[in-house]
This record gives structure tokens, sequence and C-alpha cells, in this order.
């Protein structure tokens, strides 16, 4: 049985239970669960798609902007960001060294 059968038995749903966006985000957990290695690059993608899905439930929803589940969505968001923020720095430190190199390069 996969963690993630074990953790929706937990709370005691099936996979038919949940909604068309929850398949979707099981489904592709299950692919990071089973697949290749976890690598940089993949672990950037997922954290973009998660990102993606909980800016949609942000705009998809009629929340109250106070509500607890709305707050929570921010939060969750903003972590999200912060970490592709981290997994990208080094590549953006690269490419803005290499853009200051060029300038050095065209003084002379």
């Amino acid at each position: 049985m996969s963690i993630l059968n074990k953790v929706l038995e937990k709370i005691g749903k099936n996979y038919e239970d949940l909604s068309p966006q929850a398949k979707e985000i099981y489904r592709r957990w299950d692919e990071v669960l089973t697949g290749k290695p976890i690598t940089v690059e993949g672990l950037r993608k997922f954290l973009k798609g998660e990102n993606e899905q909980l800016g949609m439930q942000l705009l998809d929803r009629d929340l109250d902007p106070s509500s607890h589940l709305a707050n929570s969505l921010r939060a969750e968001l903003r972590y999200g960001r912060f970490i592709v923020s981290l997994l990208e720095s080094p590549e953006k430190g690269r490419a803005r060294l290499e853009e200051y190199l060029k300038t050095l390069y065209k003084l002379k």
C-alpha cells in the first residue's frame, strides 16, 4: 500500500471521493513518489505546479480574505514561491555574473 493510500485511509476517503483538482494533485504526487529519483529541476517544476494550483484556488474560490482557508492558501503559496526562488538562485546568480563579466569585456 502506497503512502498516499495510507493518507487517504487515515482521513477516511477513497480516490473516487476526491475532487478533480485533488485527483490531479494525487496523480502528480504519486508520480513523484513512484517515479525517477527527485532532482532539483524536478522539484522546481513540481513546486511551480503546486504554486500555480494554489494561486488558482485563491482566484477560483469566493473566499473571505480574512478566512482561515484563504490565509492558509496564501501562506502555502508564499512558502512555495520562496522555496522555488531558493532553487533558482544559483542560476540567477550565474546569469548575473555572466552579464556583469560581459559588460566588463565590452569596456576594454
